[in-house]
């Protein structure tokens, strides 16, 4: 599961990197080992989390991070070049998914890649599509 969750990141990575995209909104950001990964690449992390604790931790690594939820996101329109939010449907029950995405695309500028891991609850985890959506235009 690490490897296949790394070799997503990796692949998202280089599609921002190709689009000249050098910052990402990490949502239910965790502790931070992707927001890591992004910054070992070069790309600024920005991340959140619904949990305090895994924000502290966040920080504790030196990553910029702060407590939100998914689905009410503190920043302004069109805020980031790019969203990674593999986690932030998993957890949901299905009828709140397309207002997470909605809320998603709001904070990201036009165009911008929005990476996320649409659940299916018939399949085992690691079945999961990876899915990059594209914010509205």
């Amino acid at each position: 599961m690490a490897r296949l969750r790394e070799d997503r990141l990796a692949e998202f990575v280089s599609l921002l990197k190709s689009e000249g995209r050098h910052s990402v909104l990490g949502l239910d950001c965790g502790p931070g080992a992707d927001g890591l990964l992004f910054v070992q690449s070069g790309i600024h992390f920005t991340g959140v989390d619904p949990s305090e604790e895994h924000i502290h931790s966040a920080r504790a690594r030196g990553l910029e991070a702060s407590v939100a939820a998914a689905a009410a996101l503190p920043f302004a329109d069109s805020a980031f070049r790019s969203v990674w939010a593999v986690d932030a449907l998993a957890g949901l029950p299905p009828e709140k998914w397309a207002d997470v995405v909605r809320e998603l695309g709001r904070v990201a500028e036009p165009g911008a890649p929005i990476a996320v891991v649409l659940p299916d609850p018939g399949l085992p985890e690691h079945s999961e599509g990876f899915t990059v959506l594209r914010s509205p235009d």
